[in-house]
């Protein structure tokens, strides 16, 4: 299936014309990550609140790895926070097209509103969840700068990271249902690949070449700039985020909509 501007345009109409679909698989996700839950929505303050405070106490008070000379707590829920949107996003969008199994073999409709609806709550979870980080802020009495505009640049860098890659894999787990087993462990092994719990200048020079190329090192440590150290993020490191992250976006649509209609059969 070719791609051109008018065919991209096409399949943007066709998704406008089921917003009202997405709107409700997007409510539908929400209602599912928190039913039957005493707690309902408060989990989604709750989670990060804790990991924080387990990172902070092992991090800075045992381990005492370096956090740029800003509270660890700031230091860590800054990375915390891209990093849950991408890591809950890429979780529950694995498994978007096979939850739904029913909905996709017996009715048309695009098929990346599934993996979107997943997207979109992680979103709106994270987006709950910065308040967070801005009651911290307050209470260190951070100093608010313009660098704090960079985040709407960085934020749409990992969406399209996001949504390509979870294209990818919720298309591939159709195919291979291991896929949902080992992306547990893939998150956990890159989780370690991120600077969450350490600053990126401690990753020795001659592996950086290697290790900047995972597109969530410049986002996670520009949203971390941007937000909490008051200064503009690497715009090297932000730079490969975003060529990396638009290759993943163009190849894992264009892939996914070229196999769209073997889903039905397969799955």
């Amino acid at each position: 299936m070719r791609f051109g501007p008018s065919r991209v345009v096409n399949q943007f109409k066709e998704l406008l014309r089921h917003r009202e679909l997405l709107a409700n698989m997007i409510y539908r996700e929400i209602h599912g990550r928190y039913r039957q839950s005493i707690l309902g929505l408060a989990w989604a303050f709750f989670k990060p609140l804790f990991t924080v405070s387990i990172m902070t106490l092992v991090f800075s008070v045992i381990v005492r790895i370096p956090s740029d000379d800003i509270p660890y707590p700031l230091f860590a829920l800054a990375a915390l926070l891209p990093w849950s949107l991408f890591s809950t996003a890429i979780s529950s969008g694995v498994a978007s097209l096979t939850g739904q199994s029913n909905l996709v073999s017996k009715v048309y409709f695009p098929r990346e509103i599934l993996p979107l609806s997943a997207i979109v709550s992680s979103v709106m979870e994270f987006l709950m969840t910065l308040l967070i980080l801005v009651a911290l802020m307050i209470f260190y009495r951070v100093e608010l700068s313009w660098n704090l505009l960079y985040v709407g640049l960085i934020l749409p860098i990992e969406l399209l990271f996001v949504m390509g890659l979870t294209f990818l894999l919720s298309m591939f787990n159709v195919w291979y249902r291991d896929v949902t087993h080992g992306i547990g462990v893939l998150l956990q092994l890159w989780m370690y690949l991120t600077p969450l719990v350490y600053p990126y200048s401690m990753v020795p020079l001659p592996y950086r070449h290697f290790y900047k190329l995972n597109p969530l090192v410049g986002i996670v440590e520009g949203f971390r700039s941007a937000m909490v150290k008051g200064e503009p993020p690497d715009l090297n490191l932000l730079t490969i985020s975003l060529v990396v992250s638009a290759i993943t976006f163009v190849v894992g649509y264009c892939v996914f909509k070229a196999h769209e209609f073997e889903f039905a059969d397969i799955i």
